[in-house]
């Protein structure tokens, strides 16, 4: 086989990214066109992992808030978010504060979007 020059050597690894960018947008269609997505966000909304047919994780999104935590607590929540994607296993629900003893003295008349 001939040696190639560097341009030779530079076309030649344009032309293998463009096959792998190809074959990712190929991939994440076939994810989408499955219907089997399974997106999870994590507790505090930094998270979202998709995960397709057989476990293949098919994107993992950081919302910008993600950026304020360390790298070992933003990878923990990542590890999570992956781990409960995979499992189908619900999201821990954050604590809700204890009523105060006087809230229930008044009748509720606000309407709450859930």
């Amino acid at each position: 086989m001939a040696e190639l020059s560097n341009p030779q050597l530079i076309e030649e690894m344009r032309w293998q990214l463009r096959e792998i960018e190809a074959r990712k947008a190929e991939n994440a269609k076939a994810l989408a066109a499955s219907g089997d997505m399974t997106e999870v966000t994590s507790p505090d909304g930094t998270v979202t992992v998709t995960v397709g047919p057989g476990g293949a994780i098919g994107e993992v999104r950081l919302a910008d808030k993600a950026m304020a935590s360390s790298a070992s607590a933003l990878g923990d929540v990542i590890t999570a978010t992956i781990r409960r994607a995979l499992t189908g296993e619900p999201a821990p629900r954050p604590n809700r504060p204890a009523p105060a003893e006087d809230e229930h003295d008044e009748p509720i008349d606000t309407v709450f979007d859930l």
